[in-house]
């Protein structure tokens, strides 16, 4: 084989390229030492290969934009373009395609002919590559999820820290702000703290449908105080550049408590308590501040009794105005029945109008701070 200079754009014959059996979304879906069927089997589920398969075996294999790969040996690692390198896989071999349960049609002369060579732009390393796929994934046209893009930033992170890389100047080269990077790597290394400790496995989390793993309640629940609190973390490190196993060895029980709460258990049979990020996750970060109600909380595992304990005016506020808001949606959905001649009920219609109006602007004047 020719040898390939890094840093130039090559036509490499397409069965010289391997996949990247660390691409964020193969580590999301925990697979360790994929086979190439289990890679493209993790592909279809996450980055819907369908609207690929058949672009590409109409219209051939449009070589603009080519794939980033290093040399491994003889042959070359794909770090990005794993998606088309799929495709081609399937397009070439219908045999993989139909072990693994894809349709594909069968590829015309004309197409599979654009498939037995590509543009590939050698680098040496995924450092080479790292800024222009971070970029390309996190706030460019192929954006990965939130687990994905925390795994890829902490991974780039933890590769260079030693040599004096900061979280700012990866938020930089990504194009993000750097409270966000911050949040996603501090997240994930927390996550990454309990599935080595063995207390929590993303693969493991109770079933919700048509939904992927929430992430973001995580780092989010991490911005909270009660939370912070409970697992022993300091208010300055939401601030400071993180560093693996953030949570002292002795919260690891309360680690996993909080996971169970967020994401529940499959094996075990376990709910999260978590339903939705908004009210629920603030109201779980009061109980944990207030003795009491986190007594409550731990003894009886619901939310709404331990909540209801917080006693705070705030609190109570929240609960008439959700009260507000169902009881007038119930009445919205029976409108309907409203006679015209009922004088009364318009009468109280209007009143409830202007009270609604009040409480809004004064909220979004307590809000925007102009509130006196």
């Amino acid at each position: 084989m020719a040898k390939i200079t890094p840093g130039k754009i090559k036509q490499i014959p397409t069965d010289q390229l391997d996949f990247d059996p660390n691409n964020p979304r193969l580590v999301e879906e925990g697979i360790k030492n994929p086979t190439d069927a289990q890679i493209i089997g993790a592909l279809a589920d996450t980055a819907d290969l369908g609207e690929l398969v058949q672009s590409i075996s109409s219209n051939g294999y449009i070589d603009i934009e080519p794939l980033i790969a290093m040399p491994v040996g003889e042959r070359f690692r794909v770090l990005e373009g794993n998606r088309r390198l799929a495709v081609i896989r399937l397009l070439r071999n219908p045999k993989l395609a139909s072990e693994i349960g894809i349709s594909v049609p069968k590829a015309e002369a004309s197409v599979a002919e654009t498939l037995e060579k590509v543009s590939v732009y050698v680098v040496q390393s995924p450092e080479q590559a790292r800024e222009f796929i971070g970029f390309k994934h996190i706030n460019g046209p192929h954006k990965w999820d939130a687990l994905a893009k925390a795994r890829f930033a902490a991974e780039w992170y933890k590769a260079e820290k030693d040599k004096g890389l900061k979280l700012e100047s990866i938020a930089r080269q990504l194009g993000d702000r750097h409270d966000t990077v911050q949040r996603l790597v501090s997240g994930m290394f927390v996550l990454e703290q309990a599935e080595n400790a063995r207390v929590f496995d993303v693969q493991d989390r109770h079933p919700v449908k048509g939904s992927g793993f929430a992430f973001s309640h995580l780092y989010t629940a991490l911005t909270r105080p009660g939370f912070r609190d409970y697992l022993g973390l300091s208010a300055e490190w939401r601030s400071a550049d993180p560093e693996l196993n953030p949570v002292p060895e002795d919260r690891i029980d309360a680690l996993r408590n909080v996971l169970l709460w967020l994401y529940g258990s499959k094996s075990d049979d376990i709910e999260p308590v978590i339903r939705q990020q908004n009210p629920n996750l603030r109201q779980l970060d009061r109980v944990l501040q207030s003795p009491t109600a986190r007594v409550v909380f731990m003894q009886r595992q619901d939310l709404r009794e331990a909540y209801a304990l917080v006693g705070s005016s705030e609190n109570r506020f929240e609960t008439a105005l959700v009260a507000a808001k169902q009881n007038a949606e119930a009445a919205l959905s029976q409108i309907g029945a409203y006679e015209q001649h009922d004088e009364t009920l318009l009468q109280l219609s209007g009143q409830l109008f202007r009270a609604t109006k009040i409480i809004h602007t004064t909220m979004s004047a307590i809000a925007s701070g102009k509130a006196s």
